[in-house]
């Protein structure tokens, strides 16, 4: 009650508002008039929804702060929402910040790979949600409009061409070689490319191709020609095209994810990204949320988030449903484009055809990939577990599976892996990883025992309360143990869960050669149908724990790796082998970093970055 009088003397002007719990804050929210939204919460007769119901049972003190408009206040509101991340917010649970392509400005222009969104310094092309085809992009761009590729300054001065010169991917203006004419026309060819406007370069293609055919400059003609051919492999991909070159992006959100009645809901977004009337990319996104909370809101707390962190900012944003308070957003992203945005809803044609993909990808993303809570996938999940006991002959149905794998290379840097299933899911805060202490060499037998020894040691020491601390993968224990490998490794397992008095538990092998099942004491493979779902949910486990003991195989070498390549660089300490390893994921993805991606990197000079780059064209 006294919380309620202290609302009522809130101003009725904008702002935002920010509702604690014993000094926690729980939720940020945003309102032209802050004592009527406020007094909203408080009010039992307007607090209908499950969300509100809450805040009004757990709240305790609200502070506010004035703003001088509304769209002022949306700005604070996701800063707010950055900073605390209160449980009743729409969470994002995406951080990825993904490349653009950037057209430098000055004299010679060039193409450069960024991942900073505000940079102002040339024209940004993206974002590209695979890296991996954004490059083979830059480079087909390259063989068909050569273009430098250095950090040469015309203030600089002349200097020998390099490499890229004499295998025709640059003309040198570094060497004054380039005519400027001819590489401003191909900057703005590429400038084509990149907008999406395919046609208009292809015909510019092969104008030149038939002027070198009609002069018998053969040699030149099918040079166009190749390059014509390099431009389809850009373009054979977009088959949904729309009739104008407005940047347009296409969100729908999917639902439901959630069956649990004390769990936050999820959701996931999927986004189509239209440039220059072209399908350029897609991604998807998790989201948590209050359970029960409308459409229109969750709309609105993504995109107020998701566009926070962007530079480029589309025209039109084609949606199911306007988000909540649309005019406020519409009219924030206005300002950060610089230019109008609207929302619109499509009904029919193209754009509605494009939206209507997007919601197909939404039911298929997963929130957590691997934990997929769709009835339809629950039903299979249940199916395989039971049959799995049916087969097998389990005691219980088999809830929660733990996969084991080992992974090395001739003894170096062996690793083992723990997965686990719970209700036929991965549940990945429950995965462990081992680095092997004991004896070296590719002995795949004594590994699986160190790992499975140290697992259940460590579990009963939780169980009984005398370990340091309790981990609930190792002190929960599991309804089935899958050993990825044959009879070998099954009775190497078996070995060391008897004299642990963990003999009761359930341990099998999975054979990858013939994806043959074996059980301890048996000759035979157990008798599993191709097409099971017994057998395919152990397949899951088993290529699960695989992948997993790999990937910390693949992260050990490679942090050798960057010990023994980058030491050698004058400039590179162990903060920056670590900042260039999170940035490009291993020593290879530096070494093909171009100089623009190696000076994005935090931590990294310019100086050092142009060393590392030396280093590497020069191995």
């Amino acid at each position: 009650m006294q919380l309620k009088q202290e609302v009522k003397s809130f101003p009725a002007e904008p702002g935002v508002y920010i509702i604690r719990s014993t000094g926690e804050v729980i939720y940020v929210g945003k309102s032209s008039s802050l004592r009527d939204r406020v007094m909203s919460y408080f009010n039992s007769g307007k607090a209908t929804s499950v969300k509100s119901k809450s805040l009004r049972e757990e709240a305790d003190g609200v502070d506010y702060i004035v703003t001088d408009t509304e769209v002022e206040a949306l700005v604070l509101e996701e800063n707010l929402i950055k900073e605390y991340r209160p449980k009743y917010n729409v969470l994002l649970k995406d951080n990825k910040r993904y490349p653009y392509i950037k057209l430098t400005d000055g004299e010679f222009p060039q193409l450069e790979v960024t991942r900073k969104r505000g940079d102002e310094s040339g024209e940004l092309f993206g974002p590209y949600t695979d890296a991996g085809a954004m490059r083979k992009t830059l480079d087909t761009i390259e063989k068909i409009f050569p273009i430098r590729d250095c950090s040469w300054k015309p203030e600089d001065g002349y200097r020998r061409p390099c490499l890229r010169y004499h295998i025709d991917l640059c003309p040198a203006p570094c060497a004054g070689k380039a005519d400027k004419e001819k590489y401003l026309d191909s900057v703005e060819r590429i400038r084509d490319l990149l907008k999406g406007r395919m046609g208009e370069v292809e015909k510019k293609l092969r104008e030149r191709m038939e002027l070198a055919s009609k002069e018998k400059d053969y040699e030149k003609a099918a040079e166009w020609r190749d390059k014509i051919k390099a431009l389809k492999k850009i373009s054979h991909n977009q088959n949904v095209r729309l009739n104008d070159e407005l940047d347009r992006d296409f969100i729908a959100l999917n639902t439901g994810l959630s069956d649990h009645p004390d769990e936050q809901q999820r959701g996931v977004i999927q986004i189509f990204f239209v440039r220059s009337g072209r399908i350029s990319g897609q991604d998807s996104f998790d989201l948590e949320f209050p359970r029960k909370t409308k459409r229109a809101f969750i709309l609105a707390g993504f995109i107020k988030k998701f566009y926070a962190n962007r530079r480029v900012v589309p025209a039109e944003i084609y949606v199911e449903e306007k988000p909540e308070d649309a005019s406020t957003i519409q009219a924030w992203l206005t300002d950060l484009r610089s230019g109008r945005v609207e929302f619109l809803v499509p009904r029919r044609g193209k754009k509605r055809r494009i939206l209507e993909m997007a919601k197909r990808n939404a039911k298929f993303n997963r929130y957590s990939p691997g934990n997929s809570t769709s009835d339809g996938t629950k039903k299979v999940a249940k199916r395989g577990a039971e049959e799995l006991q049916e087969v097998l002959g389990l005691p219980v149905v088999p809830n929660r599976i733990e996969g084991y794998d080992v992974s090395n290379i001739s003894g170096s840097d062996s690793v083992g892996s723990m997965v686990v299933f719970e209700n036929g899911r991965a549940n990945k805060s429950m995965y462990r990883k081992f680095k092997i202490k004991g004896k070296k060499g590719p002995d795949d037998y004594a590994m699986i025992k160190e790992i499975l020894r140290r697992r259940f040691l460590h579990g009963s020491e939780d169980r009984s309360g005398e370990g340091d601390a309790t981990d609930d993968s190792f002190s929960s224990f599991p309804d089935l143990i899958l050993i990825d490998g044959g009879k070998g490794q099954l009775n190497a397992a078996k070995e060391v869960l008897e004299p642990l008095s963990m003999g009761n538990i359930p341990v099998i092998g999975l054979a990858k050669e013939y994806e043959e099942v074996y059980q301890p004491g048996e000759e035979n493979p157990v008798g599993f149908e191709r097409d099971s779902e017994g057998l395919k949910l152990l397949q899951r486990v088993r290529d699960e724990a695989h992948r997993f003991a790999v990937s910390y195989h693949r992260r050990l070498r490679q942090k050798r790796t960057v010990r023994s390549s980058l030491d050698s660089i004058r400039g590179i300490g162990p903060k920056r082998k670590k900042a260039l390893l999170a940035a490009f994921n291993s020593v290879e993805g530096v070494a093909r970093a171009s100089l623009g991606e190696l000076k994005d990197v935090p931590n990294i000079p310019d100086s050092v970055a142009e060393r590392i780059r030396d280093f590497f064209e020069g191995s």
